[in-house]
C-alpha cells in the first residue's frame, strides 16, 4: 500500500496528518503542510488538530459511562435531569433520541452555513462567550422540528444538551469530565478542550481558503472559543488510535454498553447504508454487514475523519486544518486501498 502515492494523486494539496494502521501495525504516520502558515511551522504526526463533530464520539462515551454508573437512564426523558433553562421542547424527548439524532428538537446551528453565515451568527452570540454548554441555550429555537423518534436528522444542539446532562449528573464541567474520564483513561495525553486564544504547543491553527489574494485567514472568529459537546476538542492522530483501542477493548465502557453504542440506532433515509449509533457513524454493505465505524467532523478550518474497518482490523485517521482540502477523498482512497 503506497500511501504517499495516494496522497500525491489527490486533486488538491493536503494540509494535515495521515495515520494508517493495519493489524496493530502502523504502516504510515506523517504530517503534511503547515500548522501555522505565518511562521511556516509544519504539521507533524504529534500536531494537535480540532475535531469538529468528531467530539460527539467523546460526548456519547461520557454519557454511556454515566449510564453505566446508574446516573443516567438512556431511555428516560432529558427533562428528568435538566429542569431549568431548556427551550420549549416536547418533555418526552429522551437521552437515547438525543444520542441518535432522532429527538426532533430544533437545532441551534445549521451544518450548511457559509463563512458569512457563521460570522453573522457569532456577531449576535460572540465566540468568546461560548465556554460551556449552558452558554449555548439562548441560541436554541423554542420549538420542535418534528415528533420525537419520528426520523433521523443530524442535530448539533442535541449534543450540547448531552454535554449539559454530563455536567448535571457528574457534578463536573463537561470538558473536565471528558478530559479525566475519556482522554486520560484512554492514554490520550495530547488531547483536550483548549481555548482558541490560549492554545498549547503543537496545535495547528484552522484555516479558511484564501479568496484569490493568497492570504489564508484563521477560523478564530468563526468557532466558539472552547469546544462543547457537539464539537471542538483537539486531538492528535496517535491519540485517536489510543481512543479506539480503549473503546473497543472495553476500557472506557463495558462490552454491553459498547455494543449498544456501536449498534445501529438510526438510519439516514436518503442512504440505507449510512447509519448512526451513539456519537458514531456506522456504514454497512448491501448485505447489512458493518464495514466501518467513524468519528467524523467538518467545520470552518477543520476536517476530521477517524475510521475503523473492523473486517480488516484497520484504522485510517485523516485530519486537516482546512476543510477545503482533499480530506474526504483521501480518506476514501486509503480505505479502498485496504479493502480492495
Amino acid at each position: 500500500m503506497d500511501v504517499e502515492k495516494i496522497i500525491a494523486e489527490q486533486e488538491q494539496p493536503f494540509s494535515g496528518v495521515v495515520m494508517v494502521r493495519r493489524g496493530g501495525e502502523i504502516i504510515h504516520a506523517k504530517g503534511y503542510g503547515l500548522a501555522h502558515r505565518a511562521e511556516e511551522i509544519p504539521n507533524r504526526i504529534d500536531t494537535r488538530f480540532g475535531t469538529a463533530s468528531g467530539t460527539k464520539t467523546f460526548t456519547a462515551t461520557a454519557v454511556c459511562q454515566l449510564a453505566e454508573a446508574g446516573k443516567i437512564d438512556l431511555d428516560a426523558p432529558i427533562s428528568n435531569y435538566i429542569r431549568e433553562g431548556l427551550p420549549r421542547y416536547n418533555p418526552g424527548v429522551t437521552v437515547h433520541q438525543l444520542l441518535s439524532h432522532t429527538s426532533g428538537i430544533a437545532d441551534y446551528l445549521d451544518d450548511d452555513l457559509s463563512d458569512e453565515d457563521y460570522a453573522a451568527l457569532f456577531a449576535r452570540y460572540p465566540v468568546y462567550t461560548l465556554r460551556g454548554p449552558a452558554d449555548y441555550l439562548t441560541m436554541f429555537p423554542n420549538r420542535m422540528a418534528f415528533k420525537p423518534g419520528e426520523r433521523f436528522v443530524y442535530n448539533n444542539g442535541a449534543y450540547i444538551l448531552l454535554a449539559l446532562l454530563v455536567e448535571t449528573q457528574s457534578g463536573m464541567p463537561y470538558a473536565k469530565y471528558v478530559e479525566e474520564n475519556v482522554f486520560t483513561r484512554a492514554g490520550m495525553s495530547d488531547s483536550g478542550f483548549f481555548e482558541s486564544d490560549h492554545l498549547p504547543a503543537r496545535t495547528a491553527l484552522g484555516y479558511l481558503a484564501d479568496k484569490g489574494d493568497g492570504i489564508w485567514r484563521t477560523n478564530v472568529f468563526l468557532l466558539p472559543i472552547r469546544g462543547g459537546g457537539d464539537g471542538g476538542a483537539y486531538v492528535t492522530a496517535p491519540d485517536m488510535g489510543k481512543f479506539w483501542d480503549a473503546l473497543l477493548s472495553d476500557q472506557l465502557i463495558s462490552k454491553t454498553m459498547r455494543e449498544r453504542m456501536l449498534s445501529i440506532q438510526a438510519t439516514d433515509a436518503d442512504d440505507p447504508t449510512d447509519n448512526y449509533g451513539y456519537g458514531v457513524w456506522i456504514v454497512t454493505d448491501a448485505a447489512g454487514q458493518i464495514t466501518r465505524y467513524g468519528a467524523i467532523g467538518e467545520d470552518q478550518g477543520v476536517a476530521f475523519s477517524s475510521v475503523v474497518l473492523p473486517q480488516h482490523d484497520s484504522l485510517v485517521t485523516v485530519i486537516s486544518n482546512t476543510k477545503e482540502g482533499p480530506t474526504w477523498a483521501l480518506s476514501r482512497d486509503l480505505r479502498t486501498a485496504i479493502t480492495g
